[in-house]
């Protein structure tokens, strides 16, 4: 006789309804208590409409109260009697509700999942993940109040999140010039420069000279500085100190004193020829670069190769179109190769 094969129960609840089914759970087994206990809930429902104020009781009623006929949560109860049909790890995460905390919080970052949040009393930082929350309430700089609780690795929040404009917002609301403005003039500026500069004409044979005399002079300057030649004195007669210092036996020093990741994007270019379209190295490695190379050095891979003048970056026509490309001058790319 065959034997029975014993069915695996199928996952029901899982992170997207276990909220839903929670309260549903709630409701069904706690009507009396919900209603009697609304005067009991810690956080002001004062001002809110009856919707989001069984929102703001029931997140409280559900994971803090402490149900005198159990001795639990509603959510540990919830939790022991329907773990057999929860997706993995979820169960943790749910007893995570347990862990609920109430702050006022400043928004410091945020994109389409997540958004981080600085505690203004004691300087703690929280990441946490948007689920159906309105992500346009969380601009960076506005002070959020309301509750959060650990969800795996991350946090979740909580009940009704209350906001305030930020002072930048609040500025700009009464038209007055902000800090922020002057901020994004300035950024706008700077990414003005560094196209403008960007522009210059290469061919796959350019030599460091012939560009280094059409860059900024501030490019030049931190070049001057990374290299350790002085940048007092005319833009040419600095020039010809660069060209000079990787012509002389120091060049070794300077090459392998480089982060690993710079010589990967240097060995990158050299492969293909000694340049490449720069959206082919930009998809492999960081490029944040700065208008003011000599107060503010570049720090990213790119930004970092080309402070040292051993990546140079321009327009070249390809096949009849213009094209962003990164080049290694024509007389560094042997001495290059051998150190790298």
């Amino acid at each position: 006789m065959a034997k029975r094969v014993k069915k695996k129960r199928s996952v029901e609840i899982t992170e997207d309804n276990c909220k839903q089914v929670l309260l549903v759970y709630a409701m069904q087994h706690y009507p009396q208590e919900m209603e009697n206990t609304i005067p009991d809930c810690p956080y002001n429902l004062g001002g809110l409409n009856s919707e989001l104020a069984f929102t703001e009781f029931a997140e409280w009623f559900i994971s803090e109260r402490i149900q005198p006929s159990t001795g639990k949560t509603v959510v540990r109860e919830f939790v022991e009697k329907y773990e057999g049909i929860m997706e993995s790890g979820l169960k943790e995460k749910l007893l995570q509700l347990e862990a609920m905390s109430y702050g006022e919080f400043e928004v410091i970052e945020t994109d389409d999942t997540y958004v981080l949040l600085l505690d203004i009393t004691n300087g703690t930082r929280y990441i946490v993940k948007l689920f159906d929350e309105n992500r346009a309430i969380f601009k960076v700089g506005r002070i959020i109040r309301g509750r959060i609780h650990p969800w795996g690795e991350v946090y979740r929040f909580a009940g009704i999140i209350h906001t305030e404009l930020s002072d930048e917002e609040v500025a700009r609301r009464l038209g007055l010039i902000t800090q922020g403005m002057v901020d994004s003039l300035m950024g706008q500026y700077d990414k003005n420069m560094i196209k403008k500069a960007e522009s210059i004409i290469l061919s796959q044979k350019s030599t460091l000279s012939s560009v280094l005399n059409k860059y900024p002079a501030q490019w030049v300057d931190g070049i001057c500085k990374a290299l350790g030649i002085a940048v007092k004195g005319d833009k040419r007669e600095k020039v010809k100190l660069i060209v000079a210092k990787y012509q002389s036996r120091e060049i070794q020093v300077i090459l392998e004193g480089l982060p690993l990741r710079c010589k990967e994007a240097l060995k990158l270019v050299l492969e293909k020829g000694g340049w490449v379209k720069y959206s082919q190295l930009k998809s492999r490695f960081d490029d944040e670069i700065t208008r003011g190379w000599a107060e503010d050095p570049p720090k990213s891979t790119i930004g970092i190769i080309r402070l040292h003048a051993l990546l140079i970056v321009g327009k070249m026509g390809i096949s009849g179109r213009m094209y962003k490309i990164a080049v290694v001058p024509l007389e560094l790319r042997e001495v290059i190769a051998k150190y790298i």
